[in-house]
This record gives structure tokens, sequence and C-alpha cells, in this order.
């Protein structure tokens, strides 16, 4: 065998060509010697050892290690020959020589899924079984890896058609003069012919969340959120994985609306390129930046695809599946334990509504999931049976009674009824949550290799019990960073399993639920405040907080435009992502309850002095000022502490933005007092958003009743007196009278030019009517009009 340097290694000096010619011979019959002896030392077993470069040279992390590359084929038969590729890594500082790969499998099938992730999980020394195979190692240089190819015959293991299908142990040693360096632990699948158990449905799901939002630092809230969806970024690995290639049946994801939205509007084209890619909407407008975008996304799913084998694969850029968490991704364990009412779990839980005009959710995007942080009590999933979710997802806890197998969608008994919730597979989601980009990762074989014995004990466990279409739900914690590639080739085989078949999550919600006996989530004192959850009383400030807001923000034709800003600013700090994060987190709440208490304060009522009321009814005025940035609808109410004073009516009027008006309040006095008026403002919900303040008014119902009976005496007495003066003149006996006297003839002249009289005066005392020299008496006489006396009032 001999060792590819990988390349970038370093080179040693070219040795003499005389010494290079003696090097190159002795190590070619050191080389079949060797392979001589191998091949005699192990008879049961066909040893061929080849190498190949690897793609990388190893990180010097202090040890040798080997990792499985690949088994073929996946399903081991009576008379078939698996092949084992595998890669030793010198990750030390000095050569590495005299090691060997010991290969073991144990023909006893694995019949439980505690011992196989036991095994898995090993990180021991121990092997499976007999040795089956050896192969020797060349000497590795410090950083240097090699490829070994090993062979098992299966039939040197005892196994035919009569033993029973599916995994056994396997391990792969690499040692040393008799001391374990490292060992892979992994599982032989032995399928005998035509005995195949139905295929378990599974479904895949990562919550997709971002940073916690710092209200005193939003520019680095933007540039973590900038460096997440950067390529190579946590958010864009996690979409990478998700998506549906040609050779990956893809996985769900549950978004927070809040960070989507947030990409969506920020300046960072990646941020938003992400965003784009994830909703299947172009951010913009712009036919070429919706290309570019297209093609950027294509690019990086299909760089993606190359390096998982998957290069021919059409990639689509979207996920199976999507559902949606409420927005800003709160913590329903520190809600249930603040002690909350069904309106403030919806307030907690409803920070979607609050993002406004700036989030639209895409079409499809119909399943909406709440996903606690840890092991959920009763109490928190008693708050997801009160919020506005579809299902609760429990990521950790309620494992069905004895290991049995059970569908994941369920119903769980709270203390205020059922919830539907999800129920992930422990084992199932272990094996994923370890495909990430970590030096600790396994190699895709191995992860492979137990994901689909785990669910071949599955698929055994439904066939043993009679059950029919399980549905399992893998879900995945959310700091998990994964390997695209690695995920991809996972589920790739995963789904290729006759065994097993890879869904959509929304698939497992529409299954028919389990009623397999669970765990009982903990209850009372057993349940306890996990670590990092906010405090039951910061809790209680923004949600007493949020319940005045809302009530407050129906002055507003639209409330979101009004609050939208001050309701996410109170929602936040609940976001799991804030638990690691507490200091920051006192200070946004500090901050969202004084930014709600200053909006609150958006109204007022103006003072007013002493007044007076003279009559049985009035209209008051008041002065109501709104400082909002909208138009509100208010109601000013009048509350009189005495009967003396009745208010008419509310009156409910729309103060402009920015201004203010006098309102007129109708009452209505029955009694004569003083009377103290407080004034309210309401807001549509009928809570108080101004007020209450207060005035004195003076009610002195009786006075202008007797003013007015004052008045109209005297008026009366004015004119009786002008009448009595009119008669009392009528009958003096020196008053002249008309009587005789004719009507002078109208001159048409008109007294200017009347003719002079040159007769001389005649004396009044000669008018005898009995003198017939005395002058003529006129023919006719109207008497003149008599003179009046207005009353002069």
């Amino acid at each position: 065998m001999t060792t590819s340097r990988p390349s970038g290694a370093g080179a040693a000096p070219a040795p003499p060509p005389a010494r290079a010619a003696r090097l190159v011979t002795a190590l070619t019959l050191l080389a079949g010697l060797l392979l001589a002896g191998a091949l005699v030392a192990l008879p049961g077993a066909s040893a061929s050892a080849v190498t190949s470069p690897s793609l990388l040279p190893a990180a010097r992390d202090g040890k040798a290690t080997v990792e499985l590359v690949s088994s073929a084929p996946t399903l081991a038969s009576p008379g078939s020959t698996v092949t084992l590729v595998l890669r030793v890594t010198n990750g030390t500082d000095a050569a590495l020589d005299g090691t060997q790969l010991d290969l073991g499998v144990s023909w006893r099938p694995v019949t439980s899924r505690e011992d196989l992730a036991a095994w898995a999980d090993d990180d021991g020394t121990s092997t499976a079984g007999l040795r089956q195979d050896a192969e020797p190692v060349d000497r590795l240089a410090p950083g240097d890896s090699a490829q070994v190819t090993m062979e098992l015959d299966v039939d040197t293991l005892g196994l035919s058609a009569e033993n029973p299908w599916g995994p056994r142990e396997m391990s792969v040693a690499l040692t040393r003069g008799g001391s374990t360096l490292d060992v892979v632990h992994t599982f032989l699948l032995f399928a005998p012919e035509g005995d195949a158990p139905d295929p378990v449905s599974v479904s895949v799901a990562a919550p997709v969340t971002g940073p916690a939002v710092d209200p005193l630092d939003p520019d680095g809230y933007d540039l973590e959120l900038g460096t997440a969806t950067a390529t190579g970024g946590r958010l864009n690995r996690l979409l990478d994985a998700a998506s549906v290639t040609g050779t990956s049946p893809g996985m769900s994801l549950a978004v927070d609306p809040a960070l989507v939205s947030a990409a969506a509007g920020a300046d960072d084209d990646d941020a938003q390129a992400w965003a784009t890619r994830l909703t299947g909407a172009p951010v913009t407008g712009d036919a070429d930046a919706t290309d570019a975008t297209d093609a950027g996304t294509s690019a990086s799913l299909a760089s993606t695809a190359g390096t998982a084998g998957t290069a021919g694969a059409a990639a689509t850029g979207e996920p199976a599946d999507v559902a949606v968490l409420p927005g800003y991704d709160p913590d329903l364990a520190a809600v249930a334990h603040a002690d909350p009412s069904r309106a403030d779990v919806a307030a907690a839980t409803g920070g979607e509504a609050a993002l406004g005009a700036a989030w639209q959710r895409p079409e499809g995007w119909d399943l909406t999931v709440a996903w606690p942080e840890g092991r959920p009590d009763a109490a928190t999933l008693a708050a997801g049976r009160e919020a506005p979710v579809d299902q609760v997802v429990v990521a950790d806890g309620l494992a069905p009674a004895d290991g049995a197998a059970a569908s994941a969608r369920t119903a769980v008994e709270t203390p205020s009824g059922k919830v539907s919730a999800l129920v992930a597979d422990e084992g199932l989601s272990s094996a994923f949550a370890a495909l990430t980009d970590g030096d600790d990762a396994p190699s895709a074989a191995e992860a492979s290799a137990r994901v689909l014995a785990d669910a071949a004990l599955v698929a055994l466990q439904q066939q043993d019990s009679g059950q029919q279409d399980l549905h399992l739900l893998a879900a995945l914690p959310r700091s998990w960073s994964p390997d695209p590639a690695l995920v991809g080739t996972v589920l790739g085989d995963l789904h290729d399993a006759s065994w097993a078949d890879v869904v959509p999550l929304s698939e497992t919600v529409a299954a028919p639920a389990s009623r397999a006996p669970r765990a009982d989530p903990a209850r009372g004192e057993r349940a306890g405040r996990s670590k990092g959850e906010l405090a039951p009383s910061s809790v209680r400030r923004l949600l007493d907080s949020h319940r005045d807001l809302a009530a407050f923000s129906t002055v507003a034709s639209d409330p979101v435009e009004l609050s939208g800003d001050t309701d996410q600013a109170l929602v936040a700090p609940l976001a799991v992502a804030a638990r690691t994060e507490p200091d920051a987190r006192d200070n946004a709440v500090d901050l969202a309850v004084e930014q709600s208490d200053a909006l609150q304060r958006g109204i007022g009522v103006a003072d007013r002095s002493n007044v007076t009321l003279v009559s049985d009814t009035g209209r008051l005025p008041v002065t109501v000022s709104n400082d909002l940035p909208v138009d509100a609808t208010v109601t000013v109410v009048l509350r009189p502490d005495a009967s003396r004073l009745v208010v008419e009516s509310r009156p409910t009027v729309v103060v402009p933005a920015g201004t203010s008006s006098n309102v007129h309040v109708p009452v209505r006095a029955i009694g004569s007092g003083d009377v103290t008026v407080q004034v309210e403002v309401l807001a549509p919900s009928g809570t108080v958003v101004a007020g209450p303040t207060s005035f004195s008014l003076r009610v002195r119902a009786g006075w202008e009743t007797a003013g007015t009976a004052v008045v109209a005496a005297l008026v009366a007495l004015l004119f009786i007196g002008g009448i009595w003066r009119t008669v009392r003149r009528g009958r003096s006996s020196a008053r002249t009278t008309d009587e005789g006297v004719a009507d002078a003839a109208a001159d048409p002249q008109g007294p200017d030019a009347a003719a002079p009289d040159d007769s001389p005066p005649r004396d009044p005392h000669d008018d005898d009517p009995t003198d017939p020299g005395g002058g003529g008496i006129p023919a006719a006489r109207t008497p003149p009009a008599q003179a009046t006396e207005t009353d002069p009032s």
C-alpha cells in the first residue's frame, strides 16, 4: 500500500539520484512483502489495500483518526461482499507508522433503538464481534491522510436467509502495537431477499431564527443578520441544506416571519437575496436584480450539489415545506410561567400581525407552529393551546412508553385541555443534529449508516406491532449549523431506502394522530424555570403594557399603523434567542415599556378654571389634544359628583393628528349648588386614554328663570303704563279735534309750487258757522291721526 499526499502538503528535498533509486527499490519490496503477508494472514477475508488522494489535508488536532468514506452495498445479503473505504488521518505532529485497520462485525441483530444509539454515540475503544479483516496503513507524515479499502464476505458471518432482517454492529479500529488509537462505530444492514418491512415516513424540520434584537445596538443586529445570510453563513447553509435537489428530498423549515421581514427590508444584498430565495419572491420589482439573484442562488446550490456528488441535479432552491413560527420566536415557557391570560398568550405570540404592511405571508405558508425551547412542561403546553398556532412542536420529551413506535402527531392533556402536538423522535433528531459543519461531525457514510439503521428498527417495530403509516419527526435545534452537502447526502440515502420515505412536515401533520401512551409532561413544582428564561415579573411588565397599548390603539382607524413598532418592541425581548443575552434583554424590556407609555400619553385633555351654569341646560366645552401621528377617534365623558347635574350624552369626535379640538358636552341642571365634574377621554375600546381631570361647576339653575321673570314683569308694567297714559290723554278737555275741518286738496306741484295767499289773515274767532258772511264751511273734513307713546322699553 502507498500513501498519497494531499494537495498542498509540504515536500521534502529531493534525494540524490542514486539514493532515490535505492529508495524506490526498497519501498517496492516492502510493499510487496506487506501485501503478501496480509493475504496469508487472513484467509477468511479478501484483503485489498488501495489508496486515493484525500481531498484536503487534515487539521492538526493531535490525534490519529479513522473515518468511514463509503460502504457498499447499503444492504448486505447472503453471498454478497461489502466494500468499505476508510480514511486514516495523522493529526499529530509526528510521523505515524506501524498502524493497521481492524474490521469487526457482530452477527447478532440490534433490536433496541436505545442499544443502537448507545453504540453509535460510544466514543470509547470497544469493537464489534470478532475481527473479520485487517489492513496495514503506510507511514503518514504529520497532517497526511490516506484511504484504505477493506472487503467483507458476508457469508463469513454465518448469516443466511433464515436470519432476521435488520442492523448489526460494525467497527473499524485504527491500532498500533496493540493499542487502539481510534474506532469508527457503524452498522451493517443485513437483508434477506423479500423480507424488507413497509416504509415509515420521516419529516426533518429545523427552526429558522435569527439573533436577538438589541434596541441599543440596531447596527449590530444588521451586521449579524448580514453575516448569517451571506455565503457560508449559518442561515444561508440552513437554506441550502433544506433545498430540494435531484438527489435530496429537502427539509422542512419553521421560519420566524420577523427575521424574514428584516432580511427583506435590510440594506444588505446578501440578506435580501436570502429572503428572496426563502420566500420565492423578489425583494424589489427590478427584473434585472431578480434575475441576478436567481442566478446567484442557482450557482450556490449547484456548488453545494457538486460537493455532495450531485452536480447534475436540478436544484430548486426552495425548502420541501415551510411553516411559520410566531413573530420574533417568543419563549413560550417564559410566557407560561408568568400566569398569563388567554389574551396575554395571544399578544405574546401575535408578533406577526405587528409587522403590518412590511410583511405579507407567502402563498403556501399555511401551517403555523409553536416551538418551545427545551423540554416543555404542562404549563408551557397549555400556553401553546391558547396561542394562535396549529401545532406545538415538542423537540424534547413526551417519548412513547416502553420505546414503542408512534407517529409524531398526538394529543397531549394540559391543565387547559388537550393540545395538538408534534413530538420529535429522539433518535432521528440526535442523528440529524450531528450533521454540522463542525470538526466533530460524522462522515456522510457514518451518518447515513446510523440514520438508515435507526429507521430500519422503526420499520421493524411498525411491522411487529401491526401499525401502518407511521410518521416520524426529526426536530433540530435553533443553533443548528448544518453542512449542506452532508445533510443532502443523508436525506438522499434515507429517501432512497425501501424502508423509509422523507416527506414534508405538512404530511406528518395530516397523518392520523397517535394514541400510544407517552410520558407525562412535568407539572407544578417538578416543572420550574429553564436556564436563561426571562423572569416572570419582566414578562408580566411586557404583557401588561401590551394589553394597555392594544386598548389605547383603537383610537386609530388602523391600530397597527399607530402601535405596530411598539408592539414589536414589546414582543422582541421575549425571543428565545434573548436567553443568551440577559443584560441586553433587560434593557430591551425597560425601553419597550417606556416607549409604550410615551405613546399612550399622546391624547390629552386641557385643564380649565371654574365654570358657572346659570340655566337649566347648557353645553360644557372640553378641549382634547392629539399629539399622535394619526387621527384619533375619542369619546368625551363627564362624571359629576352630584345628581343636580345630568350629562345628556357622550359625544364622539375625530381629533386630527397634531391638533386640539373643543368638544361640547350637553348637560342639564335640576338644582343649584356646586358640582365637581370629572373629565375622561375614552378610546373606542372603552379604555381611558386621557384624564381623569376635574373642574368645579357652580350650578345656579333658578337664576336665569328669576331674571327672565323680572325682566318680563318690567316690560309688562311699562306696557300697561303706556296704555294708561294714552287713555288718560284721550279724555282731556283741552284736547283739540279736527271735526268739521276739511282736508287740504293735494297740490300736484308740491308745497313749493303753491300760489301765494294775498288775502288778509282771518281771526279764528270770526269763524262762526251761523254767520253767512263769515266764510263758507268746507264740504268735508277728516280728523288728524292720533299720537301714541311707545314703551321706551
